[in-house]
């Protein structure tokens, strides 16, 4: 399989390259705040984000169709990265996390309370953009989006430590939590671009399967990856009890006795523990297990674009590649 590093996802991204410039030219703006503490944060935000992968496949959809609405997308490129930058500002907060992308997180620095309105200011900032195109199925989405994604995180919450989740309970709060917001980037970039139902539909599902891929492969990393590459806290999962794929493998696989040391080590926390639970992991075959899991999500993902007719159908593959490979 090809490997990819940062600097060739820009290559991949290349057919959406000018209109990727001005989401992120368009979301810089959106951060420049005149008051502080919002004004700090802002600032924070433009210097941190990430690659723009949900917008990207926003672009990507959008110009896939003839006559797609190339201005729209860049608006709802720009309001589908506020979401995402919002949810991660709640997830810090949630997860008492120290680091992200290689800085202190926004609570770290500003305190739960100021995060939080910050969190939500650009959930609000989000809409106001999307209710201003004229484009009700897009609102549609975007609100069901939101509800799923709270959803999935409650869900979650309410399975801290309770180590008889399935692995079926785990692909459900996923699904909820992050992969229907890829899904959805993939659905209304396709409604942009003015497809038709059944092509939206084979790019929600590929959406859909690739975001189920992303967050299994995210989940690894949180276990096996190393902090400064990641540039955020690591075992963050771990810290709250929350049960992911490669645990809820090495729990289901191991002896009784076994069992209750694995347990012991997740409740007790700590470095030392988690070093000792990353390496039954890795030697229990549990990191791998998952990892198959996800690349027959990306199969599937594949799949579903496999009698398009798209000149960028190779793009559309070389991102579900990309998402297997990534170490950050």
């Amino acid at each position: 399989m090809i490997k990819y590093n940062m600097k060739e996802f820009k290559e991949i991204v290349k057919p959406i390259g000018a209109e990727l410039a001005v989401v992120k030219s368009n979301y810089a703006h959106q951060l420049k705040w005149q008051s502080d503490p919002i004004k700090g944060i802002g600032k924070y935000l433009s210097k941190t984000h990430g690659k723009f992968f949900r917008p990207t496949l926003v672009l990507l959809s959008a110009k896939t169709g003839n006559g797609g609405d190339m201005e729209k997308a860049i608006s709802v490129g720009v309001a589908i990265e506020l979401i995402h930058a919002a949810s991660l500002i709640h997830d810090d907060i949630i997860d008492e996390a120290v680091l992200r992308r290689n800085q202190r997180t926004i609570n770290s620095k500003w305190g739960n309370a100021v995060s939080v309105i910050a969190g939500d200011y650009l959930l609000a900032r989000s809409f106001d953009i999307v209710s201003k195109l004229d484009e009700p199925r897009i609102m549609t989405v975007f609100s069901r989006t939101a509800a799923r994604m709270c959803e999935g995180e409650l869900v979650q919450l309410a399975n801290a430590y309770n180590f008889d989740v399935t692995e079926n309970d785990y692909l459900d709060i996923i699904k909820k939590k992050s992969a229907y917001l890829i899904s959805d980037c993939c659905t209304v970039g396709g409604m942009l671009g003015r497809l038709s139902d059944e092509k939206i539909s084979r790019l929600s599902a590929y959406g859909l399967y690739l975001g189920m891929a992303f967050q299994i492969v995210d989940d690894c990393l949180d276990l096996v990856g190393k902090e400064r590459q990641l540039g955020k806290s690591v075992w963050q999962d771990m810290e709250k009890g929350k049960l992911t794929l490669p645990i809820i493998f090495l729990l289901k696989n191991a002896g009784r006795r076994n069992r209750m040391s694995i347990v012991e080590l997740i409740i007790s926390g700590g470095e030392s523990s988690h070093r000792i639970l990353r390496e039954k992991a890795l030697n229990s075959g549990a990191i791998s297990r998952s990892k198959s899991i996800a690349f027959n999500y990306v199969k599937l993902a594949k799949k579903k674009l496999a009698d398009s007719d798209s000149m960028l159908k190779k793009t559309f593959y070389d991102i579900a590649d990309y998402v297997l490979e990534r170490k950050s």
